[in-house]
């Protein structure tokens, strides 16, 4: 969408929000389906805080499990504590609030990735998306926690109502399968026709067809940081409901230089691990801009009379579209999974102001966001399923919902991850290698999570770059000061080019 056709008092205001503290996560978010029931664990915390721990990880969802698990598992780190901080209960954002995809978004997004950063950087990319994939599986069967997550596989029917549109993904898988050879054939490219006869969709220009894998992300993490207090009783404590308001720098303490600052105390820490999504910019305020939040709507639905239960994901892309006279921005992109057991929709996606968008409070769900959600299954996007069986007529009232919220995704200005060491010139705080960062998933972080949390992990612990991270991941001074590339103009033009 061009930045034209907005108005530029309302661009400006976006500029703002782009730069503006994310905050701490607030007290009370909406409530994610994925959240229900809560884990025993849920708000655990110790009695009293640790006077000092080794490795300091703010965030608990599945980055930051990761960087957990790495540390705790690393044979340099038997002796070391970990404490894990968490704002709310445990697992609280963007981990328990997305779609449950576990399917990599490098594929379609391949020619993006060439224009941007080169053949070579872009099957980087695609190989490590899929690395990621199969190490949260192969750890889930290792832990035996695949069943209590719902691990499955399904069919993935990315949708593109736009020709344009399609014909430029079309175009971005062929690229795909020239660079990486044996990726051949994992996609099938159905035509209009085949769209609409074999998954009875409406305005579809074609679509791709691939087999892929969804979850209840909730439950692997909640269940691993379980099973991580079990085997390290005396080395790893989670905090929860325990934000981390600032960070300072006592040079008095060499081995623990880091002061974490939180409601109940503080904590001294000789590394620091920043694993928290869409508020990344509050801790690391020069960041802002190059990583902001975003913010989506997510429901559970009751499925149409005629549905069943079927071993499909989906996705549905649109153009996306702006109304000058209410800012409503349709993004371009819905999603959509069935739970196996319940038969219950997730359906994600968002029609709202545009001002809606860039925000990191969860507490708040778009009014337009909740109408348009509730319409869009039997009106837009399937010609069966919701068809009254006496009739056979398509409904057109809204479905059922059980559950509506809202949850925070981090941006970055390139679209791509900022993981590894924390340049001090971007932490202001004066301490070569402390500080890591693992973020800006861009709303694809099932792919990518598992094995960022890993690598920094890992070369906290003075371990090279694993050779499977992509470089243009890497959060090096020259990246991450190129206002260019990375500033706050450079973030607004790539919300709009999403």
């Amino acid at each position: 969408m061009a930045t034209s056709l907005i108005p530029p008092e309302l661009l400006a205001k976006l500029a703002s929000q782009i730069i503006q503290d994310p905050g701490i996560p607030v007290s009370a978010p909406t409530v994610s389906a994925w959240q229900e029931p809560a884990h025993p664990i849920a708000t655990i915390q110790s009695d009293d805080l640790p006077q000092r721990t080794d490795f300091a990880i703010i965030g608990s969802g599945i980055t930051g499990t990761s960087v957990a698990k790495a540390i705790l598992e690393h044979g340099l780190a038997r002796h070391k504590t970990v404490t894990m901080f968490e704002a709310r209960s445990l697992t609280t954002g963007a981990t328990s609030r997305n779609g449950g995809f576990l399917l990599s978004h490098a594929p379609p997004f391949f020619k993006r990735y060439v224009e941007a950063f080169g053949t070579d950087a872009a099957t980087q990319i695609a190989l490590f998306c899929d690395r990621t994939l199969e190490s949260i599986v192969d750890m889930a069967k290792a832990e035996n926690l695949d069943k209590a997550s719902q691990i499955r596989d399904v069919t993935t029917v990315a949708s593109f109502e736009d020709e344009e549109g399609f014909a430029d993904v079309t175009e971005s898988i062929r690229m795909y399968e020239e660079a990486i050879p044996e990726a051949k054939g994992k996609y099938t490219i159905i035509n209009k026709e085949a769209a609409e006869k074999e998954y009875h969709l409406k305005k579809s220009s074609g679509a791709l067809v691939v087999h892929s894998r969804v979850f209840w992300p909730y439950r692997l993490v909640t269940n691993l940081l379980e099973r991580l207090l079990q085997l390290y009783p005396e080395r790893f404590a989670i905090e929860t409901q325990t934000p981390v308001i600032s960070i300072t720098v006592d040079g008095s303490d060499n081995e623990y230089p880091y002061i974490l600052t939180t409601p109940r105390g503080t904590v001294r820490a000789a590394k620091v691990f920043h694993c928290t999504s869409g508020f990344t910019g509050h801790l690391l305020p020069k960041l802002r801009g190059a990583i902001f939040p975003c913010r989506l709507s997510m429901t559970t639905q009751k499925p149409g009379p005629q549905w069943g239960n079927r071993p499909n994901s989906w996705l549905f892309h649109s153009k996306q579209s702006y109304d000058a006279s209410t800012t409503l921005v349709e993004q371009g992109l819905y999603w959509m999974q069935q739970n196996a057991e319940t038969g219950d929709l997730f359906v994600g996606g968002d029609l709202q102001r545009l001002d809606d968008f860039i925000s990191s409070d969860d507490s708040v769900i778009s009014a337009d966001s909740a109408r348009n959600l509730t319409d869009l299954l039997p009106k837009r996007l399937f010609k069966e399923g919701w068809t009254n069986p006496i009739t056979n007529t398509t409904l057109t009232s809204a479905t059922a919902l059980h559950r509506i919220w809202s949850g925070i995704l981090s941006m970055t200005a390139d679209q791509v991850p900022i993981v590894g060491s924390v340049p001090t010139s971007v932490s202001g705080r004066n301490v070569e290698g402390g500080e890591w960062v693992a973020a800006g998933f861009n709303g694809y972080g099932m792919s990518q999570c598992w094995l960022c949390g890993e690598a920094i992990a890992r070369m906290a612990m003075g371990e090279p770059k694993p050779e499977w991270l992509p470089d243009v991941y890497l959060s090096t001074e020259k990246r991450l000061g190129d206002e260019a590339f990375m500033g706050p103009e450079a973030a607004l033009a790539s919300f709009f080019a999403r």
